[in-house]
């Protein structure tokens, strides 16, 4: 993408943004947030705490 494409894009995102109401405004934003809800851990740590769970979830059930 040229340069200029990219500020034209970005320029018309910005003009549309700000011809939204503000009760659009407070949409967009409450979706955005029930959208990416997350786990703290997997946000920042990405998926290592995910696996070091499973695998001490599955060495915990394969003992029993």
């Amino acid at each position: 993408m040229k340069s200029n494409d990219y500020i034209r894009f970005l320029t018309e995102e910005t003009i549309k943004y700000m011809n939204l109401s503000s009760e659009e405004k407070k949409e967009r934003k409450q979706k955005k947030k029930q959208s990416s809800h997350q786990l703290y851990s997997n946000k920042w740590l990405g998926v290592i705490p995910f696996s070091v769970q499973s695998w001490y979830r599955k060495r915990k059930n394969s003992r029993n």
